[in-house]
């Protein structure tokens, strides 16, 4: 018997709830694998070995972190350095903090709709992509401006829906939280487009009606931008003044001429984050399909943002001009919910295209509030009667769907190389009696932490010396104290295609022994040949 037409939309529904649920079983099985994996990557091992050295030995004058300071994550790995299950804690600590940052979604989503659109909200933040999960789930690629967006989307129901609320609760808390947003926004500066511009815009939009309510809601979120700004800055000078350094964001307004080749970059990247990334030339039967399904569900999804986000704003801004308290709390808080998850998506998209690094890399994990904003915006729809109602839960469908395609079918490949050679590696070290050794920024502190310091490899970049050229500290995430000469044999990796690191510079002298295996060549030197590098 075939289902009712006024059936489907449920039917839908389940489907999209057990296919989600199906993820989340394969997410949890697959999570010590996914965290081991994920450690191979020097962009978050560099988080795990940073705070090991400096709980040690300090500073030594200077630290260099990436183009964001990153503290929160560098200050919780110092608390926590000495602890006895400190790698284990460091492991599964992101992870807590990306299913909170759902949980804060779903949380707002089910202030201003039902408990079934925050549901969906719930999964949609977490059925993220392999490519997703590859910065969600990590420390120090953005994992504090995104908890914080999630947190401040929270902020703004809490502020919208505070009717009745005592003069010192309503007063007292905004400078607090924004105490805690300079010091994320200081973290990283993804913050301010991700989600402090956006709260700006929307309080400015709250602050121009007429009802009292919203301009105490308007009020309150500036006060909160206006302690944040001088907080970060703050922050940002304590920290150099300790000796930490972030290297300078290499960012420019784009010319006219580079649009068009940045919007495919953002397109690409976009296509990734919701697991258009599945496609013919990777195996699997369903993987092209799936691809080209994803294609179509995150180009109706992003319309229908654009859509709502567009007809909420209008109105919100018309009928502001109209009324004079007559719009309750609860009604207050969904227009202010949908502008500013549409506005940060908005600004995070925008500032990638207009002003990003140049015309080669996607650099996903810059506009990763996309799939939040969808998480947050787009289910608001199933509580209205139309035909969104059934094309919602069939679009989660096919996201989930592909979701667990992309995690059974080995997609999260940070560092596939790098896991893969470290095993001859190790091998080699011991039979030449060498611990310590150098390599590109790309593969060194992935060999550290993954081989458990069996080799110790620092991260160093071809420079120019007095007699030609010579290596160099590698240029982001290093402690000075790991190029200090000592009386020891050391080694070089280099991979044919390295970025930063193509050969063995002659001025490091003759090698003991040369091993060539898969794309690497592993030089032995009879000494430390930090000896040798350029100045720190």
């Amino acid at each position: 018997m075939l289902p009712r037409a006024a059936d489907v939309p449920e039917l839908l529904w389940l489907l999209a709830l057990a296919i989600g649920a199906l993820y989340l079983i394969v997410f949890v099985v697959q999570l010590p694998h996914t965290i081991a994996q994920i450690g191979w990557n020097s962009s978050v091992a560099s988080a795990y070995v940073m705070p090991e050295t400096l709980v040690r030995t300090g500073t030594d004058g200077f630290t260099v972190m990436g183009s964001t300071g990153q503290w929160l994550s560098l200050w919780f790995g110092l608390l926590t350095a000495e602890l006895p299950l400190h790698r284990e804690l460091w492991g599964v600590a992101p992870t807590v903090m990306f299913v909170a940052t759902a949980l804060a979604v779903a949380w707002s989503v089910l202030q201003v709709a039902g408990a079934r659109a925050a549901i969906l909200a719930l999964l949609i933040s977490l059925a993220a992509s392999p490519p997703a999960l590859g910065f969600l789930m990590t420390p120090f690629a953005h994992n504090t401006a995104y908890p914080c967006a999630a947190l401040l989307g929270a902020y703004l129901i809490w502020l919208a829906r505070g009717e009745g609320r005592r003069r010192l609760s309503a007063f007292g808390w905004p400078p607090l939280v924004g105490v805690a947003v300079g010091i994320c926004l200081a973290s990283d500066f993804l913050l301010a487009v991700a989600a402090v511009i956006p709260l700006t815009l929307t309080a400015v939009l709250a602050g121009l009606r007429r009802e009292r309510r919203s301009r105490i809601v308007g009020l309150s979120a500036l006060s909160t931008v206006a302690v944040a700004v001088p907080i970060a800055k703050l922050t940002s000078t304590t920290m150099g003044s300790l000796g930490y350094r972030t290297l300078p964001t290499p960012t420019s307004i784009d010319a006219v001429s580079e649009l068009p080749a940045r919007a495919k970059l953002l397109f690409d990247g976009l296509k990734a984050l919701f697991n258009g990334s599945l496609g013919p030339e990777e195996p699997g039967t369903l993987h092209a399909p799936l691809g080209i399904a994803s294609d179509v569900v995150m180009s109706a999804a992003l319309l229908a943002l654009v859509v709502i986000g567009v007809r909420t704003t209008v109105r919100f801004i018309s009928s502001g001009l109209r009324r004079r308290d007559t719009q309750a709390p609860a009604h207050l808080a969904r227009p202010l919910h949908v502008i500013y998850w549409v506005s940060s998506a908005a600004c995070a998209c925008g500032a990638f295209w207009t002003a990003g690094e140049g015309t080669t890399a996607t650099h996903y994990s810059y506009y990763a509030t996309a799939i939040l904003a969808v998480a947050a915006v787009v289910p608001l729809a199933l509580s209205r009667s139309s035909p969104a109602r059934w094309l919602i839960p069939a679009g989660a469908s096919v996201f989930f769907a592909a979701g667990v395609v992309g995690l059974t079918g080995g997609y999260l490949n940070l560092s596939p190389g790098v896991a893969r050679s470290s095993t001859m590696v190790t091998k080699l070290a011991a039979a030449n009696h060498v611990q310590v050794g150098y390599a590109n920024w790309t593969d060194a502190s992935g060999l550290t932490w993954g081989t458990h310091e069996r080799v110790i490899v620092r991260p160093v970049v071809e420079c120019a010396g007095p007699e030609g050229t010579t290596l160099c500290a590698g240029f982001q995430a290093f402690v000075p104290s790991w190029y200090e000469p000592a009386r020891r044999r050391s080694f070089l990796l280099v991979e044919a295609n390295g970025v930063d690191l193509s050969s063995a510079p002659e001025s490091l002298g003759k090698p003991v022994a040369v091993y060539a295996f898969e794309s690497w060549r592993m030089y032995i030197y009879p000494y430390d040949i930090a000896s040798r590098f350029g100045p720190v």
